[in-house]
């Protein structure tokens, strides 16, 4: 399991199991992001006008995992690279 997937499956435990609320959902996987040492390449409250208290926030990992936090999910976002290896 890379660390994307790690994220992912804190995130999912806090829901599922743990019956966090969304905001605890939330604040476990970029908690988790940060202590995999993932870094920061984008958050939706950068350059906004407005500010969110959950911004969409994506993380990369030294694995080249990479994984997109948001208040309803967590996404691992794959690469176009192996999405292509698949199909041939």
């Amino acid at each position: 399991m890379n660390k994307a997937e790690q994220v992912e499956q804190a995130h999912d435990d806090a829901c599922w199991f743990a019956n966090y609320s969304s905001e605890g959902c939330y604040r476990e996987a970029v908690s988790t992001a940060h202590e995999l040492g993932g870094v920061e390449i984008a958050n939706s409250n950068d350059g906004n006008s407005s500010m969110s208290y959950f911004p969409m926030r994506t993380f990369e990992f030294d694995d080249a995992s990479i994984v997109q936090v948001t208040y309803g999910g967590v996404f691992v976002i794959v690469p176009y690279a192996y999405i292509n290896q698949i199909k041939d």
